[in-house]
């Protein structure tokens, strides 16, 4: 039925370039099944397993800090060699690491389970930064400047749309299933998504083979290699877009923009995103030790969220064009 809907879609495209869209279609589809599943509940495993503020926070913010690290090398690296192999391979490397998940519980105890996770985590972030960086010149090669817009956005919908019911799913089977054999059925259905993402993005042919790393956006809720929690990273692939257009650090920092009207919208938006991210690795503590909610529950409630991102997001253009940027 997906497909057929799918080729639906594809009906007003022209034949060169369907293709493309049907693996770029069904390559975000997979990975809203990796997102629903095993990143979706990776945060309420290792709060489950005894996790602390500490460690619940180094697996929200150490691929952050890996992303910063080696994200220009990562964008030198791509430059040298055809961008489709090199988005393949950075895809195998960083998903095989969802494979070692599925085995954790049988292999140690509860605490070596969370470094090991976390230690996984921050692994998996080297490849995964190279796939998010080289992902948008593999999108900008594979789909028209005019067709772009069409294509992300309904990658948007498609991720959106399978991340709330694959959650949900996964919620009535975590409490359907014992602890903690139902995590790793999760985990397991996760890895099963990452390979069917990583196998679709193998196939997508780009027209042009460009020397350098896209500008051009994705749209994104939909960059790969990018480990999110609920709430967290929406929109760190402009970070990484941002750091491959230097050559160096000193490139970068261009202190004198902070100066008047835009540097109090920096600091603004500093504070902001400082006082959600301050909270976003106590979630699933208070989650599980506080509130005592079972899985289908926080299964609902990421299956709300983005429910919520989907909706405003549709409702953004609107609002734009009636009020204008500024407003």
């Amino acid at each position: 039925m997906a497909k057929v809907s799918l080729l639906t879609l594809l009906k007003n495209v022209p034949g060169e370039y369907r293709a493309n869209f049907l693996h770029l279609y069904l390559d975000i589809a997979w990975f809203g099944v990796l997102s629903g599943s095993a990143i979706a509940f990776v945060g309420v495993f290792a709060a489950r397993q005894g996790a602390n503020a500490l460690q619940i926070g180094l697996l929200n913010a150490g691929p952050a800090v890996v992303n910063l690290l080696v994200t220009l090398p990562a964008s030198q690296w791509l430059q040298r060699r055809p961008i489709s192999r090199g988005v393949f391979w950075t895809a195998v490397a960083h998903r095989m690491f969802y494979l070692l998940w599925v085995f954790l519980p049988s292999l140690l105890l509860p605490q070596g389970q969370i470094w090991a996770i976390i230690t996984l985590v921050l692994l998996m972030s080297v490849p995964g930064a190279a796939l998010a960086v080289g992902f948008n010149a593999l999108f900008a090669g594979a789909v028209p400047l005019e067709w772009r817009g069409y294509v992300a956005g309904l990658r948007n919908a498609l991720l959106a749309l399978v991340y709330i019911l694959v959650s949900l799913l996964c919620g009535w089977l975590l409490d359907w299933l014992p602890f903690p054999f139902g995590y790793q059925v999760v985990f397991g259905l996760g890895f099963l998504g990452a390979v069917m993402s990583t196998v679709h993005l193998g196939l997508i042919r780009p027209f042009n083979q460009p020397n350098f790393i896209s500008r051009t956006r994705s749209r994104n809720l939909t960059a790969p290699g990018m480990f999110r929690t609920l709430g967290d990273g929406l929109r760190q692939a402009i970070g990484l877009r941002f750091l491959t257009r230097a050559s160096s650090w000193r490139g970068l920092l261009q202190l004198s923009v902070l100066h008047g009207r835009y540097g109090q919208i920096v600091l603004a938006l500093f504070i902001f995103h400082l006082t959600q991210y301050l909270a976003i690795p106590l979630f699933p503590l208070y989650w599980v030790n506080n509130l005592h909610l079972a899985d289908k529950h926080i299964g609902w409630g990421t299956a709300l969220f983005y429910t919520s991102v989907l909706l405003g997001s549709t409702q953004l253009a609107r609002l734009t064009e009636r009020f204008g940027n500024y407003r």
